[in-house]
């Protein structure tokens, strides 16, 4: 049965030790589970919907950060690759409902595979594409390795019913092909990763404070929905870095006044082309972060409303264009 083991050769096959779990529902692997809606958390390596977000030491982070109840404070905007939201605006508080949204789904997953004691959790175990839960405050220690199969499309949910803290130097390791942002952590109190600790996924958290210490390497990124955030002297780079929280539109000619509204939005919103605009019939087209064209429409006329209602919740870019020609560029952001 897949899941976890404890030896090189468990590395490569992925059978499961009994001695730590229960139970397992499947004996084969569970390869379809899809990861779940990020919507606005895409943009940020770290977030709290309620408490404050601080630094000290020399931290990098590549990805946004933001509270939506506190202030951000201590991060050096030089070692910051993305936006840094000192206090609560527009964005932070659309990211609140993503997160709510983003914790929801993971909580709904019904686990297939218990892990027993959530205090030796690690010591090269290996984990493949399941949902697993762990019903106590865990352990970190020595290595996890969290294995594909050559699968890069590979969803993992580890599910801790307490807090998580990590002995200082441990691992999370990535192996065959298993991307970080198909790693799930749905915690259910505080984390803590301890001095040195590497470590890969998407940290969620549940009433409960985020802690990075000296030396901290997070691929991945960090969110709590109540409690703080401390880091200190750590890197954080989101596996999402590059797609930015804010909402002002980028002008390539500043001379075109084409304005989309509301943004965000719902289940529609409006293309309005300036009257005196020369760029009648060109094209608009919406991208979604990874650059896929998920609607595109002829500027016909001045005022066009499009429908946006099978748009999923999140960022997406749009472009004006003419025979090739980009005119005009933004971001929108949808709200569902």
């Amino acid at each position: 049965m897949p899941g976890v083991g404890q030896s090189n050769e468990v590395i490569n096959t992925g059978y499961i030790k009994p001695s730590l779990i229960s139970h397992t529902t499947t004996s084969t692997l569970v390869h379809s589970m899809m990861p779940p809606a990020m919507g606005m958390t895409t943009g940020y390596a770290l977030f709290s919907t309620n408490g404050s977000v601080s630094n000290s030491g020399m931290t990098y982070v590549t990805g946004d950060i933001g509270t939506n109840v506190g202030l951000t404070s201590g991060f050096d905007p030089l070692n910051v690759t993305g936006f840094i939201h000192p206090m609560p605006d527009n964005a932070t508080n659309m990211c609140t409902g993503s997160l709510l949204m983003l914790y929801n789904s993971l909580n709904l997953l019904a686990p297939n595979v218990e892990l027993l004691n959530p205090a030796q959790f690690g010591h090269s175990m290996v984990l493949t594409a399941q949902t697993y839960h762990l019903n106590a405050a865990t352990m970190l220690t020595d290595t996890l390795y969290i294995n594909a199969l050559n699968d890069p499309n590979a969803v993992f949910c580890i599910q801790i019913n307490g807090a998580l803290t990590s002995v200082a130097k441990s691992k999370v390791l990535l192996i065959n092909g298993a991307q970080s942002k198909n790693v799930f952590w749905k915690i259910e109190g505080a984390i803590t990763l301890n001095d040195s600790t590497e470590f890969k996924g998407m940290v969620v958290v549940n009433n409960g404070a985020i802690v990075l210490k000296q030396g901290v390497v997070l691929d991945g990124a960090a969110f709590t929905t109540t409690g703080s955030i401390s880091i200190a002297g750590s890197t954080i780079v989101s596996p999402y870095a590059g797609v930015s929280t804010g909402v002002e539109p980028i002008v390539v000619n500043p001379d075109v006044e084409l304005t989309v509204a509301p943004n965000p939005f719902g289940s529609f919103t409006t293309i309005n082309l300036k009257n005196d605009s020369k760029y009648m019939n060109c094209n608009f087209s919406i991208y979604n972060t990874v650059g896929v064209e998920v609607l595109t429409s002829t500027v016909s006329k001045q005022l066009i409303t499009l429908d946006t209602s099978r748009l999923s919740a999140g960022i997406y870019f749009y472009k004006l264009s003419d025979h090739n020609t980009i005119i005009q560029s933004g971001k929108l952001i949808s709200q569902k």
